[in-house]
């Protein structure tokens, strides 16, 4: 029996090759796309759960009591020491570690002097009762004095010391202060889990763990504790709140408290930044289960459609016996036999284009369908389940109506496609997806053009910098040194860049909000700050030497006076604050000399804040601002580069375009733009298929009456219009409902950052109608040419 169906089913999709064709098609595009998708939401929901105690491992960090509403907390840490107190006072604690971060550039060659920067965390000993490190050679534990003690990765071996056999060996590292210092291998291990929150190339053991000491603020580190699998979370924070809060704590601790997360939830749901990773989840996981939808929707609307031309088939083999069961088997195999067609196509092209798709997120996929059985059989059962599922309205629709109505192809039950209510629902969802994903994609594009297009207020182009560093008293020197050469224009020694460096801040009342405290941003710089960031100055002058109170004082009290210095005040700053050149502020201590139009300091996701900037002379430790003559960015670069190696040879400096790391500032929302680009893609060509699919089927069921009107008188183009007039009445129901949800989910995505764009409502409309107009300009093209046939062929009897 099973056989015999199985024939069956096999001779129909073959007959109708367009209907197959187009099946298969849409379901491998959407298959692909799903599988690229899915592959990626369950790689990123798989950190750290390979650990053997994941479900024990929690990271302690300190928040504040009271958060300001719409700030968020970006503490990742913990006071140092405490950790260890905490494992002395509580039995819940069985273990624990301190981590931190730094890459240190060690001379791998002393001949060339090659350096090889390493990606390395600092632990304590206690990391290997932690988490499981596969051991290859040494002892991760030993430690060996005179020198930092470095455990290496295999895959660092490989890439920095060409495999060959360095335990054992000692080299020095280039540091950015300080004098070099020695670091021996005393093991190499297998490669940290990718999908792991804790990356790196090697381990270095930390000399020496402070202990905790509540009344100074101390700094804070990546803590993780071992808990007993018994210990209740909520009870435990409590506790050990109520014993940190009873310690002898600073201002600034008095006004935090301790909070534990599990390990599992770092990489999502822990949010610390600005930023929620886990809504890029669903979005990805929404995208997904669209192309699900869309692609059932398609393949129900073309079952319907092929229904027709099937009838007198159906209901020959009804009056010859054949069951409703018999009839729901036979459709089912049909739609197994092309989506297991369409999964073998999906299949080989994800194992081909996996690399590239890997190069594109930039790390390996941990977990993929190639590589995990579970995941291929998992979505292979799931996609030939979803087939059956999508069958089964046709096949209970044909299984009900009576042969006789069958045979002379009047089905009462199942009417002509575009006439009946259901179909033409899935049609309308189905285009509305389409467009809503593909009006949010040319939203993300144009906000895109905006963020990288916006005059940010300072000019980033042709702007080195050099990040925070000890200067060791050579400052002034290597400032006059590269300006001795006629590419670099300007230089200007500063405390901060707007990706380096630090600020200070002065609280004073919020005009606006008396009972609020407003935090002004000061900036020290030397003269030349304004003039090498690109900064226009709107009113009053620029700091100068020339003038004393624009030089920077150490005492700040003058015979008992207070000693207001000059400063740059932003022109929100001035406005928001009442401020007047040369008039003194007390809140400020200082006096506004020159107010220079808003920059942009950050990402365009955050509001300019009060801004102001100060002299400063002598630089122990800063950043230095570097203008480029156009076109001399290559010379300029190495210029630095050898400058640098001459007055600092035994440290490395860092050294950024300001243009480049402002367009890094938004690879996310670049990559989110592909994402969705991807999908707009499979998500219209679906669509396109599916009625094009429809309106071919229809065309067949219909060219009788196209002849006979033909040959009654009327014209091709009317007859066009005819038949175009109801898929252009879906068309617009369609985008009638696609415009405020896209509307919807464009305005809250632009609401993630300050500086936008308006919601483009042109852009909805050239959308819509480019969609429209493509859909039936293809579906036009059919129905003309069917109209175009002689009627004599077309009245003609079967």
């Amino acid at each position: 029996m099973i056989k015999n169906h199985l024939k069956t089913a096999w001779r129909t999709l073959t007959h109708n090759r367009i209907y197959s064709l187009s099946n298969l098609v849409g379901l491998t595009i959407a298959l692909f796309v799903f599988m690229l998708i899915s592959s990626l939401v369950v790689d990123e929901l798989s950190y750290d759960r390979q650990w053997s105690n994941s479900n024990e491992l929690y990271r302690m960090r300190i928040v504040p009591k009271e958060t300001k509403e719409g700030v968020t907390n970006n503490i990742s840490g913990a006071p140092e020491g405490i950790s260890a107190t905490l494992k002395a006072n509580f039995p819940e604690v069985l273990g624990y570690t301190s981590i931190n971060s730094f890459s240190p550039k060690l001379t791998i060659n002393k001949r060339s002097k090659r350096l090889a920067e390493i990606n390395t965390l600092e632990i304590d000993s206690g990391f290997f009762n932690l988490f499981d490190a596969k051991i290859i050679a040494g002892n991760p534990k030993q430690v060996i004095a005179g020198a930092k003690n470095i455990t290496l990765t295999a895959s660092a071996v490989q890439k920095h010391f060409g495999g060959k056999d360095v335990l054992g060996s000692t080299f020095y590292n280039k540091p950015q202060e300080g004098e070099p210092e020695a670091y021996y291998v005393n093991a190499i291990i297998e490669d940290m889990p990718h999908n792991s929150s804790f990356q790196a190339e090697a381990l270095v053991l930390m000399p020496k763990v402070n202990e905790f000491n509540p009344a100074e603020t101390g700094s804070l580190q990546t803590q993780l504790l071992l808990l007993k699998s018994t210990t209740d979370i909520n009870s435990f924070s409590t506790k050990i709140n109520k014993w940190y809060n009873a310690q002898k704590l600073n201002d600034w601790a008095k006004g935090h408290n301790l909070i534990i997360e599990p390990i599992k939830d770092i990489h999502l749901l822990s949010i610390t930044g600005w930023e929620n990773p886990m809504q890029d989840i669903y979005l990805l996981a929404g995208i997904a289960l669209l192309i699900l939808v869309l692609v059932s929707i398609n393949y129900i609307n073309l079952s319907f459609a092929h229904a027709l031309k099937r009838a007198q088939q159906i209901g020959i083999r009804k009056v010859l016996g054949a069951s409703r069961k018999n009839l729901i088997m036979q459709m089912g195999l049909e739609s197994t036999i092309l989506f297991a067609g369409s999964f073998l196509i999906a299949f080989f092209g994800y194992v081909l284009i996996s690399p590239a798709f890997e190069h594109y997120l930039e790390h390996p996929l941990t977990m993929s369908y190639q590589h995990s059985l579970l995941m291929f059989v998992g979505l292979l059962s799931t996609w030939i389940l979803l087939g059956w599922l999508c069958s089964l309205p046709t096949a209970l629709s044909l299984s009900k109506t009576q042969p006789s109505l069958e045979l002379r192809r009047q089905l009462s039950f199942f009417r002509l496609p575009l006439n009946m209510a259901f179909t033409k629902v899935l049609v309308v969802i189905q285009f509305a997806i389409a467009i809503v994903v593909a009006i949010c994609m040319m939203s993300m594009r144009a906000q895109l053009n905006y963020l990288y297009s916006k005059d940010l207020g300072y000019e980033p182009k042709n702007l080195l910098a050099i990040n925070y560093t000890s200067w060791e008293g050579k400052d002034q020197a290597f400032k006059q040194e590269l300006l001795k050469n006629s590419y670099i224009s300007s230089v200007s020694l500063t405390g901060w860049t707007p990706f380096s460096g630090s600020v200070d801040f002065k609280t004073v009342k919020d005009p606006d909000n008396p009972n609020e405290d407003l935090a002004v941003v000061f900036v020290y710089a030397d003269y030349d700050y304004i003039k090498t960031m690109g900064i226009k100055l709107l009113d009053g002058r620029p700091l100068s030497a020339d003038y004393a109170m624009d030089r920077p004082f150490t005492d700040s009290v003058h015979n008992g006076q207070p000693v207001f210095t000059n400063m740059l005040i932003s022109e929100g700053t001035a406005q928001r604050l009442s401020l007047k050149l040369n008039r003194s502020n007390e809140p400020l201590k200082n006096t506004p000399v020159g107010v220079f139009k808003e920059f942009n300091g950050a990402s365009l996701k955050f509001p300019i804040g009060p801004f102001a900037i100060k002299a400063q002379k002598e630089w122990e430790g800063g950043c230095m601002l570097i203008r480029v003559e156009e076109g001399k960015k290559k010379e300029a670069l190495a210029l630095v580069n050898s400058t640098w190696n001459k007055f600092f040879p035994n440290r490395i400096a860092q050294i950024n375009w300001q243009e480049d790391q402002v367009q890094h500032q938004y690879n996310k929302e670049k990559k989110q733009y592909q994402q969705l680009a991807l999908f707009t893609g499979a998500s219209m060509l679906i669509a396109i298929l599916g009625i094009v699919a429809i309106a071919i089927y229809t065309l067949e069921r219909r060219v009788k009456e196209i002849g006979i009107r033909k040959v009654l008188g009327a014209s091709v183009n009317t007859i066009t219009y005819m038949i175009s007039r109801s898929f252009i009445v879906l068309l617009l129901i369609a985008i009638l409902i696609a415009f405020p949800t896209a509307w919807w989910f464009t305005h809250k995505w632009l609401e993630n950052f300050y500086y936008h764009i308006d919601v483009p409502i042109a852009l909805f409309v050239f959308t819509g109608l480019f969609i429209g107009l493509t859909t039936l300009a293809i579906i036009a093209v059919r129905i003309f040419r069917t109209a175009r046939i002689n009627p004599v062929n077309s009245l003609r009897d079967e």
